[in-house]
């Protein structure tokens, strides 16, 4: 029945009719919850609607941005398990048996130690405006068009987001999608940012919002066993403290911070005979322009200087076109020459970032934030993934409901929709429950607090931004005609 709903509600507005019968079929209605009974969606043709005014050409340019970034890298695996334990071997160490005195006499032994940890699912739902069914098809006249098409996307094709359910390419000219779609946004927008600044503590009392631990928490050292708490130290990842020094600084240098991150990961790795490792490093767009302004120079003088005639240390000349040449390949490449290989480099919009009206530490037109260090595959085997609560195993359960539920999972069981009715009106409401894993957080690193101070500040994807950007209306007004039952005034 989620097949033959979700096909209904992608074809057109004449279908959404039938889709809410499909739903309302074994039971001569639906479960009356929040809806009002009083629309409150614009729609997108008809009196008032946003694409209604005559005359308009069919194609309309996205000018809104999608947050992009490290959701695209992870892989997805879907689950059952609400409280996973990961186990560890965290070290060897003697049992503390003095040496043998007479040739028979016992000898020391050894202990080896182990940890675990465990993860905890997020949980997020969205919903659209309320919809009247018998208003979607209406049009204004002859002189409007509903056979509008986009040019550029309003959700960027991400990993566990947006919604692929919501992905059509003629989307605009039906209300119902549109609404899904802003559904999706939505989604999109509050995972984005919650793989990296997601914590528990800020989870709603009765369970209806939750908040998986994000990538600020699991790259933090303090490890501890899921089990007993005690301490695991050999499982901490790599954290350094710039302590808002400029990235383009003297010093403390950043070449020197990052270099030696990875010669101090990549150690570990070689260590616990867990290379290759496939190691990604994740910034804000903004801090990775500054940084990719000076790596070339630093990266090639570092450590490398002279004392001329004057004693004065001084560096050697450098080719400023082979700088420059660096400077561009790099940032055409997304990469970072770290110790002599390409590292991969990842840009992210939901990478917290600290200005001067949240941090006392950052004066007006500068801005801090983080570089991360996070493996992806070690032995070819993901070690930092998504996973997301399996809807599609309630099947079995809902065998007994003989299709009477009212709810459907799309895209793999990683999204649970469902329909809120009363009479012609409708709500569509969807969910999701995800968690980040990070398997290997001794081979992941975060570099806190590098400040920049870029000449131009990117615009945001997220509307609580100061750099969001927006305008226009969202309803056109309503023409009116004057007639018999409605005289000029």
């Amino acid at each position: 029945m989620a097949d033959e709903i979700l096909q209904a509600l992608l074809k057109s507005n004449q279908d959404i009719a039938a889709s809410l019968g499909l739903l309302a079929r074994s039971n001569g209605g639906m479960i009356t919850r929040g809806v009002t009974g009083t629309p409150s969606v614009t729609y997108q043709h008809g009196p008032g609607g946003l694409f209604s005014q005559a005359g308009i050409e069919d194609m309309v340019i996205n000018a809104s941005l999608s947050p992009r970034g490290i959701d695209t890298m992870l892989p997805i695996f879907p689950t059952v398990f609400t409280n996973p334990l990961y186990p560890f071997i965290t070290g060897f160490e003697s049992d503390g048996s003095s040496e043998p005195s007479g040739v028979c006499d016992n000898c020391p032994g050894g202990i080896i130690q182990n940890c675990y940890q465990t993860a905890t699912f997020g949980r997020v739902c969205r919903e659209s405006q309320e919809i009247e069914i018998n208003r979607v098809m209406q049009l204004v006249n002859r002189g409007e068009t509903n056979e509008l098409r986009v040019l550029g996307s309003v959700l960027e094709a991400g990993g566990i987001t947006p919604p692929r359910s919501t992905l059509i390419n003629d989307w605009i000219n039906y209300t119902t999608q549109t609404q899904m779609v802003i559904v999706g946004i939505e989604f999109q927008r509050a995972l984005s940012q919650m793989v990296w600044t997601g914590n528990p503590a800020n989870n709603s009392a009765g369970g209806g919002y939750k908040e998986f631990p994000g990538l600020d928490m699991l790259i933090a050292t303090g490890k501890v066993d899921a089990v007993s708490g005690v301490a695991c130290g050999a499982l901490d990842p790599d954290v350094k403290d710039f302590n808002y020094s400029d990235v383009c600084g003297a010093t403390p240098d950043i070449v020197e911070y990052i270099s030696m991150m990875d010669f101090y990961l990549r150690r570990v790795a070689e260590r616990t005979a867990l290379s290759p490792v496939n190691w990604v490093i994740a910034m804000r767009p903004e801090l990775w322009w500054e940084l990719t302004a000076c790596w070339p120079c630093k990266y090639i003088s570092n450590r490398c200087w002279v004392r001329d005639t004057a004693m004065i240390d001084t560096v050697p000349q450098l080719d400023a076109a082979d700088g420059i040449a660096m400077r561009d390949a790099m940032r055409n490449g997304n990469y970072l020459v770290v110790n002599g290989r390409q590292v991969p480099v990842i840009t992210d919009d939901g990478i917290f970032e600290e200005d001067s009206q949240n941090s006392a530490n950052v004066n007006p037109g500068e801005f801090a934030s983080d570089i991360y260090f996070i493996p992806v595959r070690a032995r070819g085997i993901p070690v930092t993934y998504w996973e997301h609560l399996d809807y599609t195993k309630t099947a079995t359960d809902e065998m007994p409901l003989n299709n009477r539920q009212d709810w459907w999972s799309t895209d793999g069981g990683r999204y649970m929709w469902t329909v809120e009715q009363q009479a012609w009106c409708y709500v569509i409401m969807g969910k999701i429950e995800p968690r980040i894993v990070l398997r290997t957080p001794h081979l992941a690193g975060r570099i806190q607090n590098v400040l920049y101070t870029p000449l131009q500040h990117l615009r945001s994807p997220f509307e609580d931004s100061v750099y969001f950007a927006k305008g226009g209306s969202p309803s056109a007004p309503v023409p009116e005609y004057y007639s018999e039952w409605n005289q000029p005034r």
